[in-house]
């Protein structure tokens, strides 16, 4: 067994593999190991933790009643 390092997408469930690993379609074992950045939720709860961390306090801070905002 040898080790073939490679970045691709994975859509759908299925693994995509570099046409330059062609020979890899004819195997019938392989041992696969998946590496992620994030995950979908936990990437948008990680979105959502640094906006937070880059909000401002604001001073003095009107706060309209509902008739004012409509008010024409």
């Amino acid at each position: 067994m040898y080790a073939v390092e490679f970045e691709t997408h994975i859509d759908n469930g299925i693994v995509h593999i570099p046409a330059r690993y062609k020979e890899l379609q004819n195997s019938n074992k392989a041992k696969i190991i998946v590496m992620v950045d994030e995950i979908g939720d936990k990437k948008d709860e990680l979105a959502f933790d640094r906006f937070l961390k880059q909000s401002k306090k604001v001073e003095n801070l009107t706060v309209f009643s509902r008739d004012e905002l409509h008010d024409r």
